[in-house]
């Protein structure tokens, strides 16, 4: 098996080599090989005698032919594999740049240290909005009104005291404030998007780890549902909604970004930046 494994780690080695070189390289050996067989039969026959010039001419040709596709198949291995470092590095230092700024745009719009504390922010909202839908209709302006108290100081800027938002009716109805997440809804998009089509084909073509296939799948979707129309926007509900449809939108809203969240975290600790690395 080992012998197996050296073959065919040399057979890949040889094939990897590029095409013009391995022709070269076989062209000049091929002649190497008749220059020393001729050498050796000419000097069984003492021929050399009385031609010292042609001697350090076959002899430096004879070292040529082999010392040249020697150079030119490590140069070329050993270019190349610099070639890869210098790739991968640059993918690794893209990935953490676009994975910083991903974490970031995540985290602008609210009032929070990063998307860890984003995420159990949202965890408590999800909470709490669990306990609004059990409770009976007429009992829920109380809590509606503790949840909204607590979704407004979440906000970086939910609005002027007096102004904010405190029911359903009141969130589809604020313009600013939607003004405000659709802004943010889009930068996170488009950062999203960045890490998917740009930062991901990149780092996997270099062999370099990428989130996993469930948690990135969850990603996606959410990426592509997050504050969509389709009943998933709390800002911006049909006019015959109702405070269970709220709800659910708010949920959905809440799902959605918690998975960005999950999945930046995860990334993050694939490619953490330089200051996570050399933090107490």
């Amino acid at each position: 098996m080992a012998q197996q494994g050296r073959i065919a780690r040399a057979r890949h080695w040889w094939t990897s080599t590029p095409r013009l070189i391995r022709r070269f390289s076989t062209v000049l050996l091929l002649v190497g090989a008749a220059l020393a067989g001729g050498g050796l039969w000419l000097d069984g026959i003492d021929w050399w005698q009385g031609h010292d010039f042609l001697i350090n001419l076959a002899s430096s040709l004879t070292s040529l032919c082999f010392g040249v596709p020697t150079a030119l198949l490590v140069l070329s291995h050993l270019g190349n594999a610099q070639a890869d470092a210098r790739q991968t590095r640059r993918a690794r230092e893209s990935a953490i740049q676009e994975i910083h700024d991903f974490r970031r745009a995540l985290a602008k719009a609210f009032r929070v240290t990063s998307t860890a504390d984003l995420t159990d922010k949202l965890r408590g909202m999800q909470e709490e909005l669990r306990e609004l839908r059990l409770q009976p209709a007429p009992d829920r302006a109380e809590a509606t009104a503790r949840f909204f108290d607590s979704f407004n100081d979440l906000l970086m800027d939910p609005g002027s005291p007096g102004h904010r938002p405190t029911d359903w009716a009141a969130l589809s109805r604020d313009g600013r404030q939607w003004g405000q997440m659709r802004t943010w809804h889009v930068r996170v998009e488009s950062q999203w998007k960045i890490l998917s089509d740009e930062v991901r084909p990149r780092v996997t073509d270099c062999g370099l780890p990428w989130i996993e296939k469930t948690p990135a799948t969850e990603a996606e979707q959410a990426a592509r549902l997050l504050l969509s129309e389709d009943r998933r926007n709390p800002w911006r509900m049909r006019p015959d909604f109702n405070e269970t449809a709220g709800i659910t939108a708010m949920g959905h809203f809440v799902r959605d970004l918690w998975a960005l969240c999950d999945a930046a975290e995860y990334l993050a600790t694939l490619y953490p930046s330089p200051d996570a690395m050399h933090a107490p």
